[in-house]
């Protein structure tokens, strides 16, 4: 009986003959093994399969009523789906043979997906709760912060309304210095208002009340809880995708040089330091290359399977248009640039808000927190103002920490962007030792395309008479 490995060989072997049968408009993912058994054709081919566990492709067909191909995908497909065996009889017919719970395979692959998406979903969930939280806090504690303020005026005016002056033994004392003073309450509650303030919105000019128009239209509001977990935390980081882009510009330079390449010409690529074998190793690893020396002793890197590439290019080219002499062009990118990490990705006007309404939370709990003693009504509520007091702490250090740690990445950032660009400048106008280098790699690349230049001359074609391309072929 073949191994499993063997198995799995013939059974993607095998069925790669076959193409899969056509899938209704509409219809779910066929290569999902959940999904897939929503398909009809696959429902039948595993009602037969059930019935006889050691089956042909031939037997299936005739026993579900699929054709020969659909019975052959599908039989390859559930096979290699719930690890069947292979079997092969002295006459040489080569048995599928399926474990009698073998169905029970999808059975816990969808009690396994189920239980991925409710994690998923739960993750999720929780990371937008999360997310969320940090708002509703600060919301909740400017709010507390807000009804402790008019309790205390409150208790204030109540003082003054009972003849008791500014002091009360429930509200507490309040020297000189103190932050409500009677005066200025009682200049706030005064009935003598100044016609100036009767409508500040009409006394603006109609240009400036358009100019505000246009600006609340062009900043529209967005979502505050989740500007305020921004304003904490950011939002990701900015070049999560760099190692792909990095890849991506590498590899279409080695395409563009056909194949043969120096350390000068990929370190835009790299950090900007041709000193960094690691990095150009790495490249090599990628790209399946390996270092050749010039005659000059240089070090040049080569891509075979570029080189076999850019060669094929060449040759297409040339057939289709063989007046014309080919020039190397070299489409090489400038460099590889990082972005710069971003403090949000949210307008400014809406960090505003929240920076002010972080400074108002913790100026409203610090002046609470110094009077605690002196308040009788604060003093009552300590544990409160001190909880209160360390999250406003808390939303005025983590951003300060974080934009000053932001500035010392993107410095870094702009450095090896800097370097990158300076090592593209030397290659984008070589001289000296760089030039040299650069052309014995183009010298290099040219012997190798020789070695794999294949002839493409067409020697069969269907719509000649097969004597007549002989006759041709002799000539």
């Amino acid at each position: 009986m073949p191994d499993n490995h063997h198995t799995k060989e013939y059974l993607n072997q095998y069925g790669e003959e076959h193409e899969p049968p056509p899938i209704a408009a509409g219809s779910l993912d066929p290569e999902d093994p959940e999904y897939s058994l929503l398909m009809p054709d696959k429902r039948q081919a595993l009602d037969a399969i059930k019935a006889n566990l050691r089956t042909t492709a031939p037997e299936l067909a005739t026993s579900s009523g699929l054709s020969i191909n659909s019975a052959t995908y599908w039989l390859n497909k559930i096979a290699g789906e719930t690890g069947a065996k292979l079997e092969v009889a002295n006459d040489g017919t080569v048995y599928y043979s399926f474990a009698p719970n073998f169905s029970g395979v999808y059975r816990r692959r969808g009690r396994r997906r189920a239980a991925l998406l409710a994690g998923a979903f739960l993750f999720k969930s929780l990371y937008w709760v999360v997310r969320v939280s940090f708002g509703v806090a600060l919301m909740t504690s400017v709010l507390v912060i807000v009804v402790i303020f008019v309790a205390l005026i409150l208790l204030a005016i109540a003082s003054i309304f009972d003849g008791a002056g500014g002091d009360s033994g429930d509200f507490g004392s309040f020297d000189g210095s103190a932050f409500f003073d009677i005066n200025f309450l009682s200049d706030i509650f005064s009935w003598d208002y100044s016609p100036s303030h009767t409508s500040y919105q009409n006394s603006i000019p109609s240009a400036q009340r358009d100019r505000y128009t246009d600006f609340i239209e062009k900043h529209p509001k967005g979502n505050f809880f989740l500007e305020t977990f921004s304003f904490l935390f950011g939002d990701g980081k900015p070049n999560s995708n760099l190692q792909k882009l990095r890849w991506q510009q590498i590899a279409n330079t080695i395409e563009a040089n056909g194949g043969v390449v120096s350390a000068e010409q990929l370190a835009s690529f790299l950090d900007g330091d041709t000193s960094d074998s690691g990095m150009v190793m790495s490249a090599l690893a990628q790209f399946n290359g390996h270092p050749e020396v010039t005659k000059s002793g240089f070090i040049v890197y080569v891509f075979p399977d570029y080189i076999s590439e850019q060669h094929n290019k060449q040759q297409l080219k040339q057939e289709q248009r063989p007046a014309q002499i080919q020039n190397e062009i070299s489409e090489q990118q400038s460099y590889l640039k990082e972005e710069n990490w971003k403090f949000s990705n949210f307008p400014p006007i809406a960090l505003a808000n929240v920076l002010m309404l972080a400074l108002f939370n913790f100026c409203g709990s610090w002046w609470l927190f110094k009077h605690i003693a002196t308040i009788n009504l604060l003093h009552h509520l300590a544990a409160l103002i001190d909880v209160l007091l360390t999250y406003s702490i808390i939303l005025l250090v983590i951003p300060a920490v974080r934009f000053v740690i932001l500035l010392v990445l993107n410095q870094r950032i702009e450095s090896r962007n800097a370097k990158r660009k300076a090592a593209f400048e030397l290659v984008k106008q070589p001289q000296g030792e760089i030039l040299k280098e650069i052309e014995e790699a183009k010298a290099i690349q040219v012997e190798h395309a020789q070695v794999l230049r294949v002839d493409r001359k067409i020697i069969f074609d269907s719509g000649k008479d097969s004597l007549e391309q002989k006759f041709d072929s002799r000539e």
